[in-house]
């Protein structure tokens, strides 16, 4: 009934007709496929994949993937590290990524640590948002030091500082 044509590119999916129903980008995942979590499925527990994964469903749990896609309508609640992140849906928890964009449609609530950052106009992001200097793993504040100058850029004593009198 359906005829499967590989492409490179793309894969087509096909009635036995020939005319192409959609055209479908191809995955780089491991096995050469995303993995999915469909609308109206629920998953409790945390998910680890070595590829791209779209959620379209609901996650309760921790997602550890290479891309992410939180689809419209999708719900996630945990915390997501991964390479690239796309929100179009809802996310509750942290969000540890390389690359996030929040679409018109998403909605956050958490921290997002990032290097790179994609707001659209209308969606929501509630939560601190922290730029990741040296990848996707660090999550750490850092703490700097400040030295007190003077109007002429000589350091002041602290010690003459706290002296009142």
């Amino acid at each position: 009934m359906f005829n499967r044509q590989e492409d490179p590119d793309t894969e087509n999916i096909q009635q036995s007709s020939g005319k192409t129903n959609s055209k479908l980008p191809s995955s780089t995942g491991a096995s050469g496929q995303s993995s999915v979590i469909s609308a109206g499925l629920k998953i409790v527990g945390n998910l680890q994949s070595e590829a791209d994964v779209v959620i379209s469903g609901t996650v309760e749990g921790d997602i550890s993937s290479r891309s992410l896609t939180v689809s419209e309508g999708a719900v996630v609640t945990g915390t997501i590290k991964s390479s690239a992140v796309e929100i179009r849906g809802k996310v509750d928890g942290q969000i540890n990524s390389a690359s996030v964009k929040v679409a018109q449609s998403g909605r956050v609530n958490g921290d997002v640590f990032y290097e790179t950052l994609s707001i659209d106009e209308g969606a929501i992001v509630e939560g601190q948002l922290r730029r990741n200097q040296s990848g996707v793993q660090t999550n750490k504040s850092k703490v700097s030091t400040l030295t007190p100058v003077d109007a002429e850029g000589k350091t002041k004593d602290r010690a003459s500082e706290a002296k009142v009198g």
